[in-house]
């Protein structure tokens, strides 16, 4: 009985001891993957237009790039800073900036960009250029990383130009029929309007190069002259006959002739004969103040009284002693002057 007991806590004995040893392994084994593991997880690279997906056991940007042999420059930009750890999100951004050199506005310029083309690069704004310049370049054409990229560009500006033109006024005739005939005044002057022409001028780098006509408006309508003309026929009546008139004066008229004693000439003097205007005296001439009848004026005179007709006649001629309201009527000689003498006249201007 001694012996059964003693083999059998033996074998108890020995499980027991194994089964604390497993524990203490297993312990053991968590503890150590609790704080002595490694730390590992995926991390996104995007590199321009590539994307890595890897597998790394460090946090560090440098090392990680390294790891995956992945050459980068001074130039490039890369997020996280390469001495920095991982963002949050398991990203890292690598952005090749590439050289390009421009010639603009008179001026040589260089940049650094990450544009992949050069469309993308005027897009991006960094220059004031714009689609409708002209370039020595396709600007769908990739820009190398590797090289000195280059780009000449000509400026394009357009600018709208305007030019002034005068739109002639137009008069408008209403008519009165108090106001003697033919007599006319104007009520409102005339305006001249103003047109304006648009012209695109194009210039090329600050020279132009083409002038296009765009169209045109009115920028000032004009303004139409209104001018009053006076219907009202005035007449006299001579010998059944109706002349008409556009007013008519009272006159005090004398009468002279070419002798010495009217005009202080000798036939063969110089201007002898010839009146102020210039014509011939003959019946007809009549000297006037051209203050009150102007030279050159048609007229029509009879004595006040209706006794006498001297008929129709010019103002041509003037007189020292002819001032104001008075005529002097020429004939042809010193009788027929002598027989007029002095009258009071009714001057018809015709």
């Amino acid at each position: 009985m001694f012996i059964i007991k003693s083999i059998h806590n033996d074998k108890f004995f020995k499980s027991r001891c194994l089964f604390s040893l497993i524990m203490t392994v297993v312990f053991l084994m968590s503890v150590t993957s609790v704080f002595a593991a490694p730390w590992s997880d995926t991390v996104t690279i995007i590199d321009g237009s590539k994307t890595y997906t890897v597998y790394t056991d460090t946090q560090l940007v440098k090392e990680i790039i390294g790891q995956e042999g992945i050459e980068i420059s001074d130039a490039d930009m890369i997020y996280p800073a390469v001495n920095d750890k991982i963002s949050d999100d398991h990203t890292i951004v690598i952005k090749r900036l590439k050289h390009l050199d421009v010639q603009y506005e008179g001026k040589a310029l260089s940049y650094w960009t990450d544009a992949e083309t050069y469309r993308e690069f005027i897009s991006k704004g960094t220059i004031s250029a714009d689609f409708d310049d002209i370039y020595d370049v396709d600007l769908d054409d990739r820009l190398s990383a590797d090289a000195n990229n280059k780009m000449n560009i000509i400026k394009v500006d357009f600018v709208t130009e305007y030019e002034e033109e005068a739109i002639p006024y137009t008069s408008k005739t209403v008519y009165d029929d108090k106001a003697p005939m033919g007599q006319r005044t104007v009520i409102s002057s005339g305006v001249n309007g103003i047109k304006a022409k648009s012209y695109e001028i194009k210039y090329h780098d600050g020279v132009q190069v083409s002038r296009t006509y765009t169209g045109e408006f009115v920028k000032q309508q004009p303004t139409e002259e209104i001018v009053s003309e006076g219907t009202n026929q005035q007449a006299i009546f001579v010998n059944g006959k109706a002349i008409p008139y556009k007013r008519a004066l009272t006159c005090q008229a004398t009468a002279y002739d070419l002798s010495f004693e009217s005009c202080g000439k000798w036939p063969g003097s110089p201007g002898y004969g010839i009146t102020a205007s210039g014509t011939y005296a003959k019946p007809g001439t009549v000297a006037v103040d051209p203050r009150v009848i102007p030279l050159g004026t048609k007229m029509f005179i009879v004595s006040t009284d209706g006794s006498y007709v001297y008929g129709y006649c010019t103002a041509e001629d003037t007189g020292g002693a002819i001032k104001g309201n008075k005529v002097d009527l020429f004939y042809n000689t010193r009788s027929e002057c002598m027989q007029f003498g002095r009258r009071s006249v009714m001057v018809y201007i015709l």
